[in-house]
């Protein structure tokens, strides 16, 4: 295991997905970040934050809610392309998205 996302989901539960490098190689920081962004209007979501300002970290919180718990259990090819986005994007070797506490 070179990376690891794990995701905690609204009800605790916690998956952690150990990632290889074979994984991250499509994403580049900038093309991960530019794929959240692709991925994040596709999906119609919209910001949180009332003076519009979007950032990368409500981007990935509101992405990763926007997955079904099923897409996390197994894990879905979609699912997975998108943990290994926001690791690059986040640039981190190691990542947690804790949808109960809203935060990375």
């Amino acid at each position: 295991m070179d990376h690891q996302v794990s995701v905690v989901l609204k009800n605790g539960e916690r998956y952690d997905f150990p990632l290889g490098a074979e994984d991250l190689a499509a994403f580049d920081p900038a093309s991960a970040r530019h794929w959240i962004a692709a991925a994040f209007l596709e999906a119609g979501l919209e910001t949180p934050n009332p003076m519009g300002k979007m950032l990368l970290v409500d981007q990935i919180l509101l992405l990763a809610m926007n997955f079904k718990p099923s897409d996390y259990k197994p894990l879905a090819p979609e699912a997975r392309r998108f943990l290994c986005a926001a690791l690059q994007a986040m640039g981190r070797p190691s990542l947690t998205i804790d949808l109960a506490a809203y935060k990375l």
